[in-house]
């Protein structure tokens, strides 16, 4: 217990903010009320129950009903492998036995507060950074409020727990290349493994934080990266190859459904609405490993290797076929950090812009008004990125250094 409340004491910010995430996050969706066919359901996230169906297909062992056709699962399935003994608990004592043909405020119990749990994972990353860079207490429960906006958006709004796993993931990485240097790396690595695991975004995390090892180097751990998506993506892969390579390499959505942007047009068409973001996906990853590897190969000090991980994050946002507010999470999680070590008010900046995101993104009747939507998003996102770059003298001396003539 002395253990216990020494390791609570020494992380309070983050507590606190997951404690506080509780209240309105279930409030929400116990007491919200969707009014769905002339009666009322529970308003909780279509897409966490997505991942359930798909851990509850896990738990029963049928494989090959964990990606389905038109599904929610699109990445390594680590989210529903870690949801699996929450439902065989509750499926032994009886709870939901009529789940998965639809919601259930029982099961909703147990799922609920392991997603805000799961979720909160950010929240406790980004103050591990913070006690790094010695913020004061103050501070810290300042930048852990304000993170759990974003946390209680992408969890309780969007369902989506996996992705604060993985931007959690990635800052441990970072940190711990912070702390022990070159002698970090597996660790890092296998962190950035598991991150991938949860959702591949993650991979835009690897090219800063290894970026200053030798290639050699970086290759000797390739396994580390690749094992945890290997072995979670197994029993999906045996049952059923074909539909799981076409989901994760075609990456299907439905900008119908979500947001268009400028770049869907791009996306190429697979039938019955569905079109492919694994394409340009991949090209926009390669564009910010490159960038990652120019700046981070010299300055891999852990305020610039985070930086440029929110950069890749922006490039991957700035270039989406179709476009959801949690795709954007990892952009103001890691801005609010950074900004706070510069300063409060390129903190409360950040804030604004996190809050004119949530404010732009959630706002249903703008989505396909592209015209409108879009360029008000990304505003907010450059936004939350000026607040934690160079100040303008700063640009204005590095502008009249390149305008000097040289001999």
């Amino acid at each position: 217990m002395q253990r216990i409340s020494w390791w609570v004491g020494q992380r309070n910010a983050p507590v606190a903010a997951t404690i506080a995430m509780f209240i309105p996050v279930m409030g929400y969706t116990l007491l919200g009320h969707a009014h769905v066919h002339g009666h009322y359901e529970l308003t909780a996230p279509d897409d966490l129950w997505g991942l359930t169906q798909s851990a509850w297909a896990l738990a029963h062992g049928q494989f090959a009903r964990i990606y389905a056709p038109h599904g929610t699962v699109a990445s390594p399935p680590a989210l529903p492998f870690v949801l699996v003994p929450i439902l065989l608990v509750t499926h032994a004592i009886g709870v939901a036995p009529g789940f998965p043909t639809g919601t259930s405020v029982s099961l909703w119990l147990f799922i609920g507060p392991v997603a805000i749990v799961l979720g909160s994972t950010a929240l406790f990353a980004i103050d591990a950074v913070a006690r790094e860079w010695s913020f004061s207490e103050r501070s810290r429960l300042v930048l852990a409020g304000v993170g759990a906006l974003g946390v209680a958006t992408v969890v309780g709004g969007w369902g989506h727990p996996e992705d604060c796993v993985a931007l959690a993931l990635v800052v441990w990485a970072a940190l711990s290349m912070e702390r022990l240097g070159v002698a970090g790396a597996p660790r890092a690595a296998l962190l950035l493994g598991l991150a991938i695991a949860f959702q591949p975004v993650a991979i835009l995390g690897v090219a800063p934080v290894l970026a200053r090892l030798s290639w050699r180097g970086a290759a000797r751990l390739w396994w580390r990266l690749l094992v945890p998506t290997l072995l979670v993506l197994i029993p999906p892969l045996l049952a059923e190859r074909h539909q799981t390579l076409y989901v994760l390499l075609k990456q299907p959505t439905r900008p119908k459904y979500n947001s268009f942007t400028p770049f869907s047009h791009l996306a190429p068409a697979l039938g019955h609405g569905l079109y492919g973001g694994g394409p340009i996906r991949s090209v926009v990853t390669l564009l910010a490993v490159a960038v990652a590897v120019l700046v981070c190969h010299r300055r891999y000090d852990l305020s610039t290797v985070l930086a440029v991980t929110a950069v890749a994050f922006f490039l991957r946002v700035l270039f989406e076929t179709e476009l959801n507010w949690y795709y954007l999470w990892p952009v103001p999680a890691l801005c609010l950090l950074l900004s706070m070590r510069r300063s409060r008010m390129r903190f409360w900046l950040c804030s604004i812009g996190l809050v004119a995101s949530l404010a732009v993104g959630d706002h249903n009747e703008m989505h396909h008004n592209v015209e409108i939507w879009w360029p008000a998003l990304m505003a907010t996102l450059v936004l939350m990125l000026l607040s934690i770059g160079p100040s303008p003298s700063r640009w204005l001396e590095l502008a009249r250094c390149s305008a000097q003539p040289r001999y």
